[in-house]
């Protein structure tokens, strides 16, 4: 008599996230979050400054080699308010725009407050370093009172950044990562 065997559970599909970003502080950002999640993720970030494009994104998931069984997530981490980048950023079909506008900065400041007035980039750093974790804020680095900050406030942020517009200024599509690397921690 043949014994049945239970069927095995399905193989839970490894996310790795390719994140393509304009600068250092985007770059910085994103390792910060990748140590801090520390779960199985491959989160790569790439900075590509404004030669991004689909032939550049499907380039670099060859170069990774990625398992096929893996899932991956590509997305779009850019400043937007340099001329033309919405554009570049649209044409890039498949990859999710978690763009900022007018700045990454303005993601930064959602953490501490509620921005509801458009903003220009200037402005937006300056109002970041008035707040007193931040006032010592240099692009692409972050003290460990900031780092502090950026964690455990991560969800006001996204609360926040969700009650804005999509693409107007201000707004900040970050959340879609965070989202996805809280989806990813179960």
């Amino acid at each position: 008599m043949k014994r049945k065997r239970s069927p095995r559970p399905a193989r839970k599909m490894k996310p790795a996230f390719l994140v393509f970003c304009e600068g250092e502080t985007e770059e910085a950002y994103v390792n910060f979050l990748r140590r801090q999640y520390r779960i199985p993720i491959k989160v790569i970030p790439y900075i590509t400054g404004l030669s991004i494009s689909p032939k550049l994104i499907e380039k670099h998931i060859k170069q990774e080699q990625l398992d096929r069984r893996d899932t991956i997530a590509t997305f779009l981490m850019y400043d937007l308010d340099i001329d033309g980048v919405l554009e570049k950023l649209s044409a890039c079909k498949g990859s999710k725009n978690i763009s900022s506008n007018p700045c990454i900065e303005l993601w930064f400041l959602l953490h501490q407050i509620d921005q509801l007035a458009e903003i220009s980039t200037a402005s937006c750093i300056s109002a970041l370093q008035k707040i007193p974790e931040w006032s010592n804020y240099k692009k692409g680095v972050f003290s460990n009172k900031q780092k502090q900050i950026l964690w455990k406030k991560r969800m006001d942020a996204d609360r926040r950044a969700k009650n804005l517009p999509e693409l107007s200024n201000p707004s900040s599509l970050v959340y879609f990562l965070i989202e996805a690397m809280e989806k990813a921690k179960f």
